[in-house]
């Protein structure tokens, strides 16, 4: 390993969680829309049944949870970065 490599990989990390965020948000959404159209199982599912039956409760049960699972790997995300990213903290303000 040079000392080239010992800059570079730091100084790449802040693009690559920027890239980790932007596709996260776009895979729950994708995730979502495909678990609609082509299973017959899971909660994209369950969210067209519950609809069709008229069971309200159990459909915004479903995006609930279905929001809290994205809003955790978002945070795991975040804890990941700044875990990894402490170094930054004295130069941007979050």
């Amino acid at each position: 390993m040079g000392k080239t490599d010992k800059v570079a990989i730091p100084a790449a990390l802040p693009h690559v969680f920027v890239g980790l965020f932007m596709g996260l948000g776009s895979s729950f959404a994708v995730l979502v829309v495909a678990e609609m159209i082509g299973v017959k199982a899971r909660l994209g599912w369950y969210l067209q049944w519950a609809q069709g039956w008229a069971a309200y409760a159990n459909m915004y049960a479903a995006l609930i949870v279905m929001s809290l699972l994205c809003s955790g790997a978002i945070t795991l995300l975040f804890r990941t970065r700044d875990r990894l990213l402490v170094w930054q903290k004295a130069v941007i303000k979050w």
